[in-house]
């Protein structure tokens, strides 16, 4: 890993995975499945925001002075995430396929316009104004992305 928009981009990829996972077990009424990835599914996303907003958007931050930029929206962005991935829980927790889905696939719909932004513009940046770094910050963040989430399921 030499970048930070590999290590991130590949981390947003796995959390696709999961979710893509959840959903064929919804649909094939697999609801025992569907809870225990979707449980997973939260736990990464959780520490994938985690990892931007300790460690990855602080540096960039200092680094470049923009405090109100990309950051700001990328942190907005995971608030209303959080609460999707909540109603989402909840819904399948009731094994109330139509709310389920709804909230899954704005979620979804969500998750691909942020990395979007992630992928194409905030992670370059993160790449050239924290290159000088790249050798103490990518094992932080690889660190924070693959530990047991410390957060409550």
């Amino acid at each position: 890993m030499r970048e930070i928009s590999e290590l991130m981009t590949r981390d947003h990829r796995s959390c696709d995975d999961f979710l893509a996972t959840v959903d064929n077990a919804v649909a094939n009424d697999q609801w025992a499945l569907a809870e225990g990835e979707f449980s997973r599914f939260r736990k990464a996303m959780l520490k994938h925001f985690e990892a931007e907003e300790a460690i990855l958007f602080p540096l960039f931050e200092k680094r470049t002075g923009m405090y109100q930029g990309p950051t700001q929206v990328m942190r907005g962005e995971h608030v209303q995430m959080r609460q999707l991935l909540a109603a989402a829980e909840a819904a399948l927790a009731e094994r109330a396929v139509d709310d389920y889905s709804g909230n899954a696939e704005t979620l979804l719909i969500m998750i691909q316009q942020h990395n979007v932004k992630e992928e194409n513009i905030l992670y370059p940046m993160c790449d050239q104004q924290l290159a000088d770094q790249l050798e103490a910050l990518l094992p932080k963040l690889q660190k924070q992305l693959a530990a047991d989430a410390k957060t409550p399921a």
